[in-house]
């Protein structure tokens, strides 16, 4: 996105998933449904023909506007890293700090 070859990408907090997916797993191992505020939609098992109680969790769409809010904030992505060599310019146009 930076570098101007892509013009966004679909982000999900991968901290947000990984407590939904113990949360569910506590609760699993416990015998024990899940509440409806963690269990928030179904999905389809096209296999089963038969819906199965889902935890989704709502994609953020990023561009060079909101990387440094989005997945830089969360440290998805190294800002040093990201930053190093030809997108030093465009990390600080986007307001990256490194």
């Amino acid at each position: 996105m930076l570098s101007g070859y892509q013009c966004g990408t679909v982000y999900k907090a991968i901290y947000l998933e990984a407590q939904a997916s113990a949360a569910l797993a506590l609760y699993l191992r416990a015998g024990v449904e899940p509440p409806a505020a963690l269990v928030n939609s179904k999905t389809m098992d096209s296999a089963q023909n038969a819906d199965v109680p889902s935890v989704l969790l709502k994609p953020i769409w990023v561009t060079s506007e909101n990387l440094a809010d989005t997945a830089v904030k969360d440290k998805f992505v190294d800002a040093a890293q990201l930053c190093a060599g030809d997108l030093a310019d465009a990390c600080k146009a986007a307001n990256i700090a490194q």
